[in-house]
């Protein structure tokens, strides 16, 4: 894979999909709906997002022949589980799927009065199954005595409801095989003389140039179109839903003192099955340049994201992320002090909390603090529902400091108080736990009891919701083989995410093997006490009905076979000049 990228490349390409159609086309939504928009989503075409996803990891398990009778099991069973959705709409769940023909979005606009919600969908020739539902709809109302209207605009016919509401009506327009909806009336009026080029003033959201900027990062690194897209003006959505609140202005006043108002957008998109990947998820949250109250703390460090000595190649996931805590906890003060007066912060967080602790919060944990925190998560044996622990780490300063005064003067103060906290010696560190009764534990057997423990282990602060993940990571440490940093697969994933960083030290990053957590859902399926107890849950839930009735009657493959579809996964954040951005991807088994 080639990894350049040409910003004037990727900005244009951006706005290929919001560019303004030729004559006698229609236009997309990006080009019919308001630069207004406060929320958005959409499916670039349905069609090629389905042909896409058949080549993913996942859509090749799906069809794979020892796969594939169980979940064609499950889907006839859902089917007929939901099979009042029929009757209620005139279409049965393949039918109703099949709908969707090519561009699918929907968005909330900001108008005069309150937001309207609006739907473009492209139906092509499915236009009959789509006409059969609105039929069925137009007929209920008509029977519950609902006002409908027909209105000319131009060369589009407006069909309009009453709706449930007193004053409200909903309508629509169909042409060239495309859906639009609204509900309100005067805007769909809009909608329609957009859609046919009567030449009003309009000001699309492809215009909007917090829209372009966040979706011009948003595009794959050779240039992928995304095949699906999002976008929220936040403070726009709370200004147009504060209209009719009487508490608006000073809802609007607090979010500026905090900061908020310094979010211009949050956007990203989703390729499915570009070159080496099944997909890359990007986000971007885009902030003023003059970042202002708790927006200042929205700056993570550049830093090390190399796997601690205690992860094993064997953890689910791996999330590692380097950040400046004592500035975020200095401008926590600032925005505390501020709303409630010059001191607050200290009486009533510090002061209270070294009372209730024994400890001084500022010396005893924000400065020990070296600005790093990890999480893994592994699967803790036996297999259960919830076998998936946390294990924390916090990079600390002065790690003996920490062992032998902080947590040992911690320890006497709540080892009498609640279930209690005991301490003993795992190999030569000291580990501190909560006292859990047997008893307890065997109440549902099928449910780990969590067990919280933490300790000091070289030079970091560990904790954890189970004992034995801690326990483990302290052998592992002390001489396991197979460490994570050494891990092929790992490796790879690292590989792709510098090559897009250009080896730049990033502030957060995560690894993910979908490979670990299928395993336990495996293990829990091939399980008949785990079937006994999902039929249990499964009573008045067809989804639940549908699988127990799947797993029953179709023998699952060995592991082995689901397993080569997985592959792993990472991510990254970086901070930029206009925000964060936020890349997710997952590899591709050839």
């Amino acid at each position: 894979m080639k990894h350049i990228i040409h910003c004037l490349s990727a900005s244009a390409l951006a706005l290929l999909c919001c560019v303004t159609p030729t004559f006698g086309q229609r236009p997309t939504a990006p080009r019919l709906f308001s630069n207004k928009t406060l929320a958005y989503l959409r499916i670039d075409d349905t069609r090629d997002l389905k042909d896409r996803f058949s080549v993913t990891g996942m859509g090749k398990m799906a069809d794979d022949p020892q796969i594939k009778p169980i979940l064609g099991s499950f889907y006839s069973t859902l089917v007929g589980n939901i099979q009042g959705m029929q009757d209620a709409i005139g279409l049965d769940l393949d039918e109703l799927l099949s709908v969707p023909n090519g561009e699918f979005a929907i968005a909330l606009i900001g108008t005069k009065t309150e937001p309207a919600f609006c739907v473009l969908l492209e139906v092509g020739d499915e236009l009959p199954a789509l006409q059969l539902m609105l039929d069925r709809a137009r007929g209920a109302a008509e029977e519950a005595g609902r006002l409908m209207e027909d209105k000319e605009v131009g060369k589009i016919t407006l069909k309009t409801i009453e709706g449930r509401r007193e004053g409200e009506r909903l309508g629509y327009f169909i042409d060239s095989g495309v859906f639009v909806a609204c509900t309100k009336i005067d805007h769909l009026e809009q909608l329609a003389l957009v859609w046919t080029g009567n030449g009003i003033d309009h000001k699309p959201l492809a215009d909007n140039r917090d829209f372009t900027t966040i979706m011009s990062r948003c595009v794959g690194t050779e240039g992928e179109r995304p095949q699906v897209s999002f976008f929220v003006d936040p403070m726009a959505m709370v200004r147009e839903l504060g209209k009719s609140s009487n508490g608006s202005v000073a809802i609007l006043a607090a979010l500026k003192t905090l900061g908020v108002d310094g979010i211009k957008g949050i956007g990203g998109s989703m390729i499915i099955a570009p070159n080496e990947f099944d997909s890359i998820v990007h986000g971007h949250l885009l902030l003023n340049p003059n970042r202002q109250g708790i927006m200042r703390v929205l700056r993570p460090k550049s830093g090390s994201t190399e796997p601690e000595p205690w992860v094993s190649d064997q953890v689910v996931s791996y999330l590692t992320m380097n950040w400046d805590f004592a500035k975020t906890f200095k401008a926590v003060e600032e925005i505390v002090d501020t709303f409630a007066g010059e001191g607050t912060f200290e009486n009533n967080v510090i002061v209270q909390g070294n009372k209730n602790i024994g400890l001084d919060i500022r010396k005893d944990i924000i400065e020990l603090l070296d600005d790093r925190l990890t999480l893994v998560q592994v699967v803790v044996p036996p297999k259960k529902i919830n076998s998936q622990a946390n294990v924390y780490s916090l990079h600390i300063k002065d790690a003996n400091r920490m062992k032998t005064e902080i947590l040992p003067k911690f320890y006497e103060r709540f080892k009498s108080q609640g279930p209690g906290i005991k301490s003993k010696l795992f190999g030569d560190v000291t580990v501190y736990y909560v006292d859990i009764p047997e008893e307890a534990g065997r109440q549902n057997p099928n449910i780990r009891l969590p067990q919280p423990a933490y300790c000091v282990l070289g030079k970091e602060f560990m904790a954890s919701d189970s004992l034995k993940a801690l326990e483990d990571a302290i052998a592992f440490y002390s001489g396991g083989d197979g460490p994570l940093s050494e891990s092929i697969e790992f490796k790879l994933v690292q590989d792709r995410i510098k090559a897009q960083t250009k080896n730049a030290e990033m502030s957060i990053m995560a690894y993910q093997r979908p490979e670990e957590g299928m395993r336990l859902m495996y293990d829990l399926a091939t399980d008949p006490a785990n079937i006994d107890s999902l039929e249990t849950m499964s009573e008045n839930n067809p989804f639940f009905q549908a699988l127990v009735t799947a797993l029953k009657g179709k023998k699952l493959p060995p592991f082995e076979v689901i397993a080569k579809y997985l592959a792993p996964g990472g991510a990254f954040i970086i901070d930029e000049e206009t925000g964060l951005h936020y890349t997710g991807f997952s590899m591709r088994r050839e």
